[in-house]
C-alpha cells in the first residue's frame, strides 16, 4: 500500500459518479500509471469496482459487498462477508469461484449473484492424478495419453486438466497442480504438475496435500533457505553492549516430548514479598529481517502449521529448530522479560532487555508431573527447587486469573500414535498436568504485561484481541443449552465470569464438552488489531502474543516494535501504524487457515483410525440435529453421522426443538443425549465417519 492510498480512495468516495483513472491521476498530481497500479490492488481488495464505461467507483455504492468464497462438503458455494455480515449461497453462474477467492458479490436476500472475482486464493493446488493410456483405435497404432486429476480438498467441485511435463508423475499419485486457467461454466480446471506429494494411499501424502491447500507449503523457496544456512555458518552470537548476559542464570525450557523448536524458556528467584519470574524468548527477529526472502515467506505463512504427522514451520529448519531454538547448552539470543510478582500475584514492576542466555535443561511436561504428582525429583537440586517455586507463583496467578472471571474453554484435543507409515493406531485425549498449566500462566502473563507497555508508551503493536460476544449468539446459546436440558441465563451482555460459572456448574456429565463446544461457537473468533480492544475470555484489557515469534508471525511483529522501543525509535512509529491493519487482518486470515487446516488433517485422521473399526460399537453423544440425521460424538473426539435413511423408521426433524421425534413410535433424539452406535463407513479423503444405531442409553 502506497502511502497516498488513503488519499486515493478519499477521491473515490467523494465523487458523485465514479472517476477516470486519469482524472484521478490529475487530481492527485501523479503519473497516470501509478494510479493505474494503485487502482488496480484497490480493485483486487475489493473496495473499488470498475463499470463497464472503465471507471472506478466504491463496490458498496453501486450496492456490491467484497465476500470470501467458501465451499461446504456437499459443494455449495457461499459468499462471506468481509465485514462479518451473514454467509449468502452463490447462485450458479458463468463465474465459478473456488475457495478463499475474494469475490464483489450482488446480494438478493439470503443469495447472491457473483459481480467479479477480484483475486484468486489459490494459484495451485493438491489432486489425485489419473493418467489413462490409449495404444490402438480403429485398427491403428497411436500412442495418447489423457491426464486428468481430482482435487484432493473435497470442497473444490471442479475436475482438472493436466498439460505440459507428465514425465516425473504416475498414474494414482497426489501431485501439486498450479493452475493455468481457472474453472468457467463449460470449462474445468486446466494445470500442470509442478510437484509429486506422493502415493494416493500415503497419509503422508495426504497431511501434504492437506497443508499445501491451506496455503503452507511443505518446501521452502530456494533463497530462503539458502539465507538460513548462511546464518547458521555465521560466527556463534556473543554478548555485546546492548545485549545482557545472561548465560550463568537457571533457565530451563518446558515442552512436549516430541517437541523441536523451543521458543521460550523460564526462571524465577525468590525477592521481598514475591518472586521475580523470568521468560526468555528467542529473539527471531535478530536474523529474520523485514523485507528478507525469509521474512516474506514467514509473513505469507503467518504461522506454523502442526498436523499429525507432519509440521510445516513459519521459519527454515535451520533457524526454528536450531540457531533461533533454546536448545540446551548452548548460547542464544533472547528477549528476556523479568517480572516481579508479589504474594497476591500482581506484577509490581518488570523489565524488558535483550540478552544471551544458555538454557540449563530441556524438561519435558510429562517428567515436570511426575515431580509435581509423584514427588520424583531431579537429580540437580536446584531444580526441583526452582520448579516448585514456580509451581507456588503457577497456583498463585491461577487463582487470580479464577477470581477476575476468565472463561476457561479447555476441550480435549486429539493426539495420534502413527505406525512408521505415518497411519493412526490409536487416537489419545491426553489430560493437561500441573506442568503445562504452569507454563500457559506464565506466558499468559508475558503477554499482558508486554501488551500493557506497549499501550502505556503508545507503541505500535498487533494485540490480541477478544471482543464481547454478540447478544443475538447469547440469546441463541441460551436456547440451545435449554434444548440439550441445561438452563442459562446469561443477558445481552455477561461478565465472562458468568461464563465460567456455567461451565462449572456443567464441567462433570456426558455432555460437558458438547456444552464447551456450544458456548465456544457462542463467542466471537479472536483475532490480531492494531487496537487494544481487550481479551472477553481472559478478562483482560491488554493482551498480546509475545512469546511464541518461532511460529507466529504477530509475535515476531510485536518482538520488532519492542526493539524500536528500546532502542528509542520513536520516528520509525508512523510507519509501522501504517502497516499494522493491513498486518493484523493478514495474520489474523493465516492463523485461521492454520485452524481450518489442522481441522481438516486431523479429520483424516480420524476417519482413517474409523475405517479399521468398522462394525464396532461405541457409546456417544449427539451433538448436532439436522434435517438429514444425527451427528454423534466419541469420547476420543470423533463426530460421525447417523443418517435419516439408516435409522429404522421415518423421522421428523423439529427445527425449533432442535430435535428428531419418531413418527411411529414418537422416540426423540435431541442434543446431549447418550447413544451407542455403530461404525458403518469412513471416507479418509473427506474426513468423514457415518454410524448406525445400535441401542439407546434412557
Amino acid at each position: 500500500m502506497r502511502e497516498w492510498t488513503d488519499e486515493l480512495m478519499e477521491r473515490i468516495e467523494a465523487g458523485g459518479a465514479p472517476r477516470a483513472a486519469a482524472e484521478l491521476a490529475e487530481a492527485l498530481n501523479r503519473p497516470v500509471r501509478e494510479v493505474r497500479e494503485e487502482l488496480d490492488e484497490l480493485v483486487r481488495a475489493g473496495r473499488v469496482a470498475v463499470t463497464r464505461k472503465g471507471r472506478y467507483a466504491p463496490s458498496k455504492r453501486l450496492g456490491l459487498i467484497p465476500a470470501r468464497a467458501s465451499f461446504q462438503h456437499n459443494g455449495g458455494a457461499l459468499a462471506r462477508p468481509l465485514d462479518g455480515g451473514e454467509a449468502m449461497k452463490i447462485e450458479p453462474g458463468r463465474l465459478r469461484p473456488m475457495p478463499d477467492d475474494l469475490l464483489l458479490v450482488r446480494p438478493a436476500g439470503e443469495r447472491c449473484e457473483i459481480e467479479t472475482i477480484c483475486a484468486r486464493g489459490r494459484s495451485s493446488l493438491a489432486a489425485q492424478v489419473r493418467i489413462e493410456r490409449f495404444d490402438r483405435r480403429g485398427g491403428r497404432d497411436i500412442a495418447r495419453v489423457r491426464a486428468t486429476a481430482t482435487p484432493c480438498d473435497p470442497r473444490v467441485p471442479y475436475d482438472i486438466l493436466l498439460d505440459g511435463d507428465l514425465s516425473f508423475v504416475r498414474n494414482n499419485e497426489i501431485a501439486l497442480i498450479a493452475i493455468d486457467a481457472y474453472p468457467e461454466a463449460n470449462r474445468p480446471i486446466a494445470g500442470h504438475p509442478e510437484r509429486v506429494l506422493g502415493p494416493a494411499g500415503s497419509m503422508t501424502a495426504l497431511m501434504r496435500a492437506t497443508a499445501e491447500d491451506g496455503g503452507f507449503p511443505t518446501e521452502f523457496p530456494e533463497e530462503a533457505e539458502a539465507l538460513a544456512n548462511e546464518l547458521r555458518r555465521a560466527s556463534p552470537p556473543g554478548p555485546d553492549e546492548r545485549r545482557e548476559d545472561l548465560r550463568d542464570t537457571l533457565l530451563f525450557t518446558i515442552d512436549g516430548a516430541d517437541a523441536k523448536d523451543f521458543d521460550d524458556a523460564v526462571s524465577i528467584e525468590p525477592i521481598e514479598g514475591g518472586w521475580r519470574l523470568g521468560v526468555h524468548i528467542a529473539d527471531v527477529s535478530h536474523y529474520v529481517r523485514p523485507g528478507s526472502p525469509i521474512d516474506r515467506e514467514a509473513r505469507l505463512r503467518g504461522t506454523s502449521l502442526y498436523l499429525p504427522g507432519l509440521t510445516v514451520p513459519m521459519l527454515p529448519e535451520a533457524l526454528s529448530n536450531d540457531l533461533c531454538s533454546l536448545m540446551p547448552d548452548a548460547d542464544r539470543l533472547a528477549m528476556s522479560l523479568f517480572m516481579d510478582v508479589t504474594d497476591s500475584g500482581r506484577v509490581r514492576d518488570h523489565r524488558l532487555t535483550r540478552s544471551i542466555i544458555r538454557s540449563k535443561a530441556r524438561l519435558t511436561y510429562a517428567r515436570v508431573n511426575r515431580l509435581f504428582e509423584d514427588g520424583e525429583e531431579f537429580d540437580r537440586l536446584e531444580l526441583n527447587e526452582a520448579l516448585l517455586r514456580m509451581r507456588a507463583l503457577a497456583k498463585l496467578l491461577r487463582e487470580r486469573r479464577s477470581e477476575r472471571g476468565a472463561v476457561d474453554l479447555d476441550l480435549p484435543e486429539p493426539q495420534f500414535a502413527l505406525n512408521e507409515k505415518g497411519e493412526p493406531e490409536e487416537i489419545l485425549c491426553p489430560q493437561r498436568g500441573e506442568a503445562e498449566r504452569l507454563i500457559e500462566e506464565f506466558m499468559l502473563l508475558a503477554n499482558e504485561t508486554v501488551a500493557r507497555l506497549a499501550r502505556d508508551t503508545q507503541t505500535p503493536l498487533l494485540y490480541r484481541v477478544h471482543e464481547r460476544p454478540d447478544p443475538d449468539r447469547l440469546r441463541q446459546l441460551e436456547r440451545t443449552l435449554d434444548l440439550a436440558g441445561v438452563r442459562a441465563r446469561l443477558g445481552d451482555h455477561p461478565h465472562p465470569g458468568a461464563l465460567k460459572k456455567l461451565l462449572e456448574e456443567n464441567a462433570e456429565g456426558d455432555a460437558a464438552d458438547l456444552i464447551r463446544r456450544m458456548t465456544l461457537r457462542a463467542l466471537k473468533r479472536a483475532r490480531y488489531c492494531e487496537q487494544p480492544l481487550g481479551h472477553y475470555a481472559l478478562a483482560l484489557a491488554d493482551y498480546c502474543h509475545f512469546t511464541s515469534p518461532i511460529r507466529r508471525y504477530p509475535d515476531l511483529t510485536v518482538h520488532r516494535m519492542l526493539k524500536l522501543l528500546l532502542d528509542g525509535g520513536a520516528a520509525e512509529y508512523p510507519r509501522w501504524e501504517k502497516r499494522m491493519p493491513e498486518l493484523a487482518e493478514d495474520c489474523s486470515r493465516r492463523e485461521q487457515a492454520a485452524a481450518a487446516a489442522e481441522r481438516a488433517g486431523d479429520d483424516i485422521m480420524k476417519a482413517a483410525w474409523m475405517s479399521h473399526q468398522i462394525g464396532r460399537k461405541f457409546w456417544g453423544v449427539v451433538s448436532g440435529v439436522t434435517a438429514w440425521g444425527l451427528y454423534v460424538a466419541l469420547p476420543n473426539t470423533v463426530e460421525g453421522l447417523v443418517h435419516v435413511a439408516d435409522m429404522d423408521e421415518y423421522f421428523i426433524y423439529d427445527a425449533e426443538r432442535s430435535q428428531l421425534v419418531g413418527e411411529t413410535s414418537g422416540a426423540t433424539y435431541r442434543l446431549g443425549m447418550k447413544v451407542r452406535v455403530q461404525a458403518v463407513s469412513a471416507s479418509v479423503l473427506r474426513g468423514e465417519v457415518n454410524f448406525c444405531f445400535d441401542t439407546i442409553d434412557r
